[in-house]
């Protein structure tokens, strides 16, 4: 009877011990967690499992957003590129008079005609008779080297425009465009994006802020550095060309039914080959790019449908992570998982689960790499260790 009631007096300091232990573990793994998320040391992998999911999540555009494009057809039709100032006038009207809701125009236009002025008069008349046109704005150095300045459109043209955005990508470190910042200019933040300015031309009350990633304030400002503020991902259509397209020319010669124009949102740019910027985009399959009108469409849309995403921060990532780290300790020893590879594929289908999860329900983006090779790299070592205890006992 003594005997019995040691036994049951050492169960509860086993238990203690078995909780102390999980919890430890559960400890070095958030450390790891944290270091990994830290160093970036993840973040291709993470791009990558991201890529391979928006590749399989397109969507049908709606038919607010036409693109009017330059294309090889406008230009072997009207010339090789600039045009005269006065086409884009003609252009403009034609817009006008088909009663589009509103137009952005990616085209630089930086420098006056001084060849001939009256070009520059007459589109800055059609774009006062439209009332509804954005212009772009870009940051570049004069001359080689030289310091970055905001380059607007020409003083005549600009002072018709009813506003102006930012045409800014924002490229990632490996090159790919995976979202838009919504603000940026020179010294501080205080351009929108071209498509966020051309979406609140006509509306009377101001839109709701979206949610996204914002830049820690900073005391190293420069007045001379282009900063970007508002990041946001985009959940694009689809690859290049998921946009109704019109060509330039068409429209131009009035080839284009005003119906299919009337009440939308226009944007006008290059999609020829070599003229314009062309993007490697989450959406892009193999050499696709997407040049950078539809860029602006696509950052429209998703303003539109309220569908952009929002990348979660240091902190965020970091709670999520930890959660997620205690599924492989509460599991073990549970029936059914008895067996390290059960708990393994578990622990880790709930990663990849919870990421893809928060992305297509709530529009957060959780990078899931970094927990899943704290995991795998954590059940990988106790299970060998595990299997080193018990060849060590079966020896004894």
């Amino acid at each position: 009877m003594p005997r019995q009631s040691t036994m049951r007096s050492d169960q509860p300091v086993v238990d203690s011990l078995a909780v102390l232990g999980r919890v430890l573990i559960w400890m070095i793994g958030v450390a790891s967690l944290t270091l990994i998320m830290a160093s970036g040391a993840a973040t291709r992998l993470d791009n990558t499992f991201y890529d391979l999911h928006m590749h399989h999540w397109s969507y049908r555009t709606g038919d607010a957003v036409v693109i009017v494009a330059i294309d090889a057809k406008s230009l072997s039709r009207l010339g090789n590129w600039p045009w005269p100032r006065a086409v884009h006038a003609r252009l403009l009207d034609r817009l006008t008079d088909a009663g589009v809701r509103g137009v952005g125009i990616d085209i630089t236009m930086a420098e006056p005609d001084i060849n001939h002025p009256e070009n520059d008069r007459a589109l800055a008349q059609a774009i006062r008779r439209n009332g509804h046109v954005a212009m772009p704005v870009f940051a570049e150095a004069a001359e080689l080297g030289g310091t970055l300045e905001e380059m607007l459109p020409t003083q005549e043209i600009a002072s018709e425009a009813s506003a102006f955005g930012h045409v800014d990508a924002a490229k990632d470190d490996d090159g790919v465009i995976r979202g838009a910042y919504l603000k940026a200019g020179l010294g501080r933040p205080y351009w929108p994006a071209l498509a966020l300015v051309v979406y609140d031309m006509d509306r009377e009350t101001q839109k709701p802020v979206l949610p996204s990633l914002h830049r820690p304030d900073t005391d190293t400002e420069s007045p001379y550095q282009w900063m970007r503020d508002d990041y946001v991902l985009l959940h694009f259509a689809g690859p290049a060309g998921s946009f109704d397209q019109v060509s330039y020319v068409d429209v131009l010669e009035g080839h284009v039914s005003p119906e299919l124009l009337k009440g939308r949102w226009v944007f006008v740019g290059a999609t020829a080959s070599g003229l314009g910027d062309l993007l490697d985009t989450s959406a892009s399959g193999g050499d696709e790019r997407m040049p950078g009108v539809e860029y602006q469409a696509n950052l429209l849309e998703s303003v539109e449908n309220a569908s952009t995403l929002t990348p979660l921060n240091f902190t965020s990532q970091f709670v999520v992570g930890a959660a997620l780290l205690t599924l492989p300790l509460l599991l073990y020893g549970l029936p059914g998982f008895r067996q390290m590879w059960t708990i393994a594929l578990v622990a880790l289908l709930a990663c990849f689960g919870t990421s893809v999860a928060l992305l297509r329900m709530v529009g957060w983006w959780w990078p899931p790499l970094s927990c899943v090779i704290v995991m795998a790299v954590g059940l990988g070592v106790f299970s060998a260790l595990r299997k080193f205890r018990d060849r060590h006992n079966a020896s004894r």
